[in-house]
């Protein structure tokens, strides 16, 4: 068996890995889960060991043996035909859905997915509609869809007299050429009287430059305790960005598959007088992941990380509460989104 560990300890400040967990899913991942493929390329040491594949661009999972949708990457495939987050995808080609053997029939001789080049049938159901659509997958990794979803969502809108932004984080990044990317995205929309963070379904890493997007200065960067180090500050992970930060206020939108590196975004963005996070609490997970590979397929496993604390407190399992809870069960068939909704009118309290 080869074991291959996929990120390193908080306590290597050179590498500081926020990791995640995929929502009410097993602390083992196989290779026949989306998720699997999710954890391999946001972890790959090497963007060409980055697996791609064919997808539609959703997260979700099985209940009651069918697929629901948890979420929609923006200006993907499932997005354009109009899938939404509660929709239950039924079938493609006129067989069950699966969110990986559905769009990956063939392989090449190493063993890799090789690129669809036709539509497929897929039908899908909301409420008690059921709806029918023809549908192109992509073939890239999922490192880079959650990329490029992040930079589809950018918007900005009226309510009242006051200009509202919108980016949804579907991705944090330490690449250098993406925290110019976030720099580039929120300059965009610098003009705008308050900003909605989202980061509903999110994953990746966080890097001091993140905050530095958003903070003033360094000196209340959260602390992070090991058995190994003590006290570490984590604004000694990055030297500071040279960039006009965002001073204006923020509502940041948190749920139950907001994750690792993403909750401790919103966690250090609750410090700000002028932030004001809502939705649902985030499960807590800055752990390890493994992946483990032998005849018979890779496995992906967890490892909490109870004994780290963040600023003196325990996270693990714990996570943030938001400033004001707003549930948005994944179930729901409503029209709308209760959270969206909540956080332009607090936002519009506080401009």
């Amino acid at each position: 068996m080869k074991k291959l560990v996929l990120i390193v300890c908080l306590c290597n400040l050179t590498q500081v890995g926020y990791a995640q967990f995929i929502g009410n899913e097993p602390l083992s991942l196989s290779d026949d889960n989306l998720s699997f493929y999710l954890l391999q390329a946001f972890h790959a040491t090497d963007p060409r060991r980055r697996i791609s594949l064919n997808h539609i661009g959703i997260q979700g999972r099985f209940q009651n043996s069918q697929f629901l949708v948890t979420a929609v990457l923006e200006g993907y495939p499932a997005h354009l035909i109009g899938i939404e987050r509660g929709d239950i995808v039924l079938e493609v080609n006129d067989q069950p859905f699966h969110p990986v053997h559905s769009f990956n029939i063939e392989r090449d001789t190493t063993g890799s997915f090789t690129p669809e080049i036709s539509e497929y049938h897929l039908v899908f159901k909301r409420g008690t509609v059921i709806t029918e659509r023809k549908i192109m997958p992509v073939f890239e990794n999922l490192f880079d869809s959650y990329r490029t979803a992040t930079a589809n969502s950018v918007l900005e809108f009226s309510a009242g007299n006051k200009v509202i932004g919108y980016i949804r984080f579907w991705a944090l990044s330490r690449n250098s050429n993406d925290i110019i990317n976030y720099q580039n995205l929120i300059r965009g929309l610098d003009h705008c009287d308050g900003i909605i963070f989202d980061l509903r379904n999110s994953f990746g890493f966080l890097d001091s430059q993140h905050l530095d997007l958003v903070f003033n200065d360094k000196n209340n960067y959260f602390s992070i305790d090991t058995a190994t180090s003590n006290g570490i500050n984590f604004s000694q992970i990055s030297t500071t960005i040279d960039f006009d930060n965002y001073r204006k206020p923020i509502a940041v939108l948190v749920n139950e598959d907001t994750q690792g590196g993403a909750e401790l975004f919103a966690y250090q963005l609750a410090k700000l007088e002028r932030v004001v996070t809502l939705g649902a609490p985030t499960p807590g997970v800055i752990g390890t992941f493994e992946i483990n590979q032998n005849e018979t397929g890779s496995r992906i496993e967890y490892t909490p990380a109870p004994n780290v604390l963040i600023d003196n407190n325990p996270f693990e399992g714990t996570g943030i509460t938001p400033e004001i809870k707003v549930q948005f069960p994944y179930e729901s068939t409503a029209r709308g989104d209760p959270q969206y909704e909540a956080a332009i009118n607090a936002l519009l309290s506080i401009i």
